[in-house]
């Protein structure tokens, strides 16, 4: 069984949650915490999100970061970008910097266009092209929860 960890802004939880209800097992996905990560620093997960800036238990989220297979990184909080580096792992970048492998191409009202800009593969080693990506929004949801949603549903195929 493949686990999810998603360390996110408290806000972007609930859509990520509702977003991937039916497509992701509820026991498969973590909402981890900063002050109860150390309970789950042992668990392999398949994949990571850190989508916030981390400002206690660093060493514990590295190490959980190097065991992952996939780790989702927002690269518009460069206090974390020491996190990651010298880890092998298949990254995946979202944010609003231009080297991003997903980042927004236009923000409107009601919804937002995600660009995928280049090739990954994906958790059944198959290829998935850059491509264009229009989404729904509210206006209580931010860019940065659509980004960590798109890029999960990219990854595992959904």
């Amino acid at each position: 069984m493949s686990l999810v960890g998603i360390l996110t802004e408290k806000s972007n939880e609930n859509y990520i949650k509702d977003q991937l209800k039916n497509e992701l097992k509820e026991d498969q996905t973590f909402f981890l915490k900063e002050t109860t990560i150390k309970n789950l620093k042992n668990i392999k997960f398949e994949t990571i999100v850190i989508g916030k800036k981390i400002n206690k238990n660093k060493k514990i989220i590295r190490q959980m970061a190097q065991k992952a297979d996939f780790v989702i990184f927002n690269t518009d909080i460069i206090e974390n970008l020491k996190l990651l580096e010298n880890l092998n792992f298949k990254l995946i970048s979202y944010g609003f910097n231009q080297k991003a492998t997903i980042t927004a191409s236009s923000i409107e009202e009601s919804k937002i266009m995600i660009c995928l800009q280049r090739t990954i593969q994906n958790i059944n080693q198959k290829r998935v092209e850059p491509q264009e990506v229009s989404m729904q929004i509210t206006e209580n949801i931010n860019s940065y929860a659509v980004m960590e949603l798109l890029a999960l549903k990219l990854i595992y195929g959904l």
